[in-house]
């Protein structure tokens, strides 16, 4: 059960619920997400598995439903995205210059900016958010609707 009642709002999801009972902050937050999510400097697919996993590490129950990580990331640059916001979960302050020399052999400085802004975003912004507030699981159509609009965004980032 969520711990603040989310506001009345039929065909939204949750977690935007929650956060409606602010609406200015709700649509700062959706416009913030819609432009780290389908910037263009790293690819849609990347920035979904560092959300993936990373969310129930977090644990928020919500943001863990709309889906499974990977179980491997063959994909250097995926797994180096993945561990990387794995360091900012266990210890922000313990990432060291050698970290993001590793980051500089598969990313761009440009990209590792767009990189470090998604991880804050997602994961302390949003995906804590959702876990202090308790958000259950995504019912099928919110999990629908995520992955609809996560296509619709990236067709016309295209």
């Amino acid at each position: 059960m969520t711990r603040v009642e989310p506001a009345d709002m039929p065909g939204v999801n949750i977690f935007n619920r929650t956060l409606g009972r602010a609406p200015d902050i709700m649509a700062a937050n959706a416009a913030l997400d819609a432009t780290i999510r389908f910037s263009s400097r790293l690819s849609l697919d990347l920035k979904e598995e560092v959300r993936r996993s990373t969310a129930s590490g977090i644990g928020c129950e919500f943001c863990a439903s709309l889906g499974e990580p990977k179980l491997e990331h063959p994909d250097r640059a995926e797994s180096l995205a993945v561990a990387f916001a794995q360091m900012v979960i266990d210890d922000p302050n313990g990432i060291d210059d050698s970290a993001f020399d590793v980051l500089r052999e598969e990313f761009t400085d440009d990209q590792i900016v767009e990189l470090v802004a998604w991880i804050c975003f997602i994961l302390i912004g949003n995906q804590t958010f959702g876990a202090v507030m308790r958000l259950p699981a995504a019912t099928e159509g919110e999990l629908h609707d995520y992955t609809a609009w996560r296509a619709d965004g990236a067709k016309a980032a295209g």
